[in-house]
């Protein structure tokens, strides 16, 4: 069972993971982007699931698109909490 691969396969397969590894970092970059930035991610969403051909595609559009409302609720979040914080602090020195 044990094969010599010949130099071509090992390019291929070193090719292969290559590609693997960008596509991979590219996922990442959508979803963090998706995640901080959300109007983008909302952008991005709407392109991907629209524009694309694939059902891998319209997946990352819908992890995109659920990253982005998580963005934007965490951020609505932190807006309120901001402003109960601001509140309570000006309780105490009016």
């Amino acid at each position: 069972m044990n094969q010599e691969h010949t130099i071509e396969d090992k390019k291929r397969m070193r090719f292969e993971t290559v590609v693997d590894i960008v596509y991979l970092l590219g996922l990442a970059c959508l979803y963090v982007t998706s995640l901080v930035m959300p109007i983008i991610g909302i952008v991005i969403a709407i392109i991907l699931k629209t524009g694309s051909l694939t059902e891998r595609t319209k997946r990352v559009g819908n992890v995109c698109l659920i990253l982005a409302f998580i963005g934007l609720g965490i951020f609505v979040l932190l807006i309120i909490i901001g402003i109960v914080i601001a509140a309570i602090a000006s309780g105490y020195y009016y």
